[in-house]
């Protein structure tokens, strides 16, 4: 689970990089579209139109410097979003509220350039603030932001009041009462979204929880119970054949009795990653209790499951060993006939594991059918 976990964080992380090299690159033609329209607006002072001029060509290089870290990967996509969020938020207190009116922005102006860029930019960096910080810290943020935004604009339109009719000036607040409103929706939606990825995530990890071993990290016995039910039926309807095996550590209570309980754990969890190594991609492994495992070998005759089964054998008694004393396992094979059932099936390979204890432990014997056992 913590690897789907991981895979799904990679994607996310790449569309985001992938977000923002596009709105960048949006982001610089746009602002050097405004940078020809101050060229070439004469109705403004040459001061004031080097001042913006100036502004753009730095919004030009942030965003390419933006676009090229989350290119070339440099610093964490956190840093550099905040560096964004950080920097945006400044421009649009500065330049979209407080320098405008302290070089002579009309509010018929204001008006102009609210309904054009200033209220989306602005929307934009609430919206980006949404996403960097947690709820509640997200929350005070954003709202602060936007109201000291709309406090600014209620203060030009006060001291603008004598001079010029203040419509313009309302119909900007207007503007920036529905955008708080459609702020409101992208929090209520982003929140929705979280908690549904939240809840998503518990229901998988309790979900495989259910079926899992916590102590080996294999398939537990009902897992193994419900893909061998999965194994019988896939016979039933297209006669795939398989065999299943049950195998144990040989003398486990002595190794409990002499290394304690930890000892015999540290065995069971290093026998479950020689399992996994061993077996084949297609095989199933659990823990069927205790010191006792399960094996599932689809698409393998009892000959076959034979030879795997050896092979596994010898990679315990070969690898895994407590004071230079080699821990050793027995196998009891049995392929699934037309005529067993899983009681049956299980049952045969019991007997195969029982026989393979009395007959000296540490090898492999498969169940013979035998209509008798049915």
């Amino acid at each position: 689970m913590q690897t789907v976990i991981e895979q799904e964080r990679g994607r996310f992380d790449q569309q985001r990089r992938r977000t923002y090299q596009i709105a960048g690159s949006l982001g610089v033609l746009m602002v050097a579209v405004d940078v020809v329209k101050q060229s070439l607006d004469h109705t403004q002072p040459l001061f004031v139109r080097l001042i913006y001029i100036a502004n753009d060509l730095f919004l030009i290089a942030v965003s390419l410097l933006v676009i090229w870290m989350v290119t070339t990967r440099r610093g964490k996509l956190t840093t550099v979003e905040r560096l964004m969020f950080i920097v945006f938020a400044a421009e649009s207190l500065l330049f979209n509220g407080i320098v405008p009116p302290l070089l002579g922005q009309t509010l018929e102006l204001r008006w102009e350039q609210t309904v054009n860029d200033d209220i989306w930019f602005l929307l934009m960096i609430c919206t980006l603030g949404f996403h960097l910080f947690r709820h509640r810290t997200s929350v005070m943020i954003v709202t602060g932001l936007y109201g000291l935004s709309v406090v600014i604009l209620g203060g030009q339109i006060l001291f603008s009041m004598p001079h010029e009719p203040v419509e313009p000036g309302l119909r900007s607040l207007q503007v920036y009462g529905m955008g708080a409103i459609f702020l409101c929706f992208i929090y209520i939606v982003s929140r929705y979204r979280a908690q549904s990825q939240r809840l998503q995530i518990e229901y998988e990890l309790m979900e495989e929880w259910a079926f899992v071993d916590m102590l080996t990290g294999l398939a537990n016995r009902r897992r193994c119970e419900q893909e061998l039910q999965e194994a019988i039926a896939r016979h039933q309807r297209y006669g795939e054949p398989f065999t299943i095996c049950l195998w144990d550590i040989d003398h486990f209570k002595q190794i409990n009795d002499t290394y304690g309980h930890e000892g015999g754990d540290q065995v069971l969890r290093h026998l479950a990653r020689l399992a996994r190594n061993t077996v084949r991609s297609t095989d199933r492994v659990g823990r069927w209790g205790g010191e006792e495992f399960f094996l599932l070998l689809p698409c393998t005759h009892l000959a076959e499951a034979e030879q795997l089964a050896e092979r596994l054998r010898l990679q315990v008694m070969n690898q895994m060993a407590l004071d230079h004393r080699a821990v050793t396992a027995s196998f009891g094979l049995a392929e699934y006939h037309p005529s067993d059932n899983q009681v049956s099936l299980l049952a045969r390979a019991d007997v195969a594991l029982y026989e393979a204890k009395s007959a000296g432990r540490n090898r492999v014997v498969g169940a013979v059918f035998a209509p008798a056992l049915v």
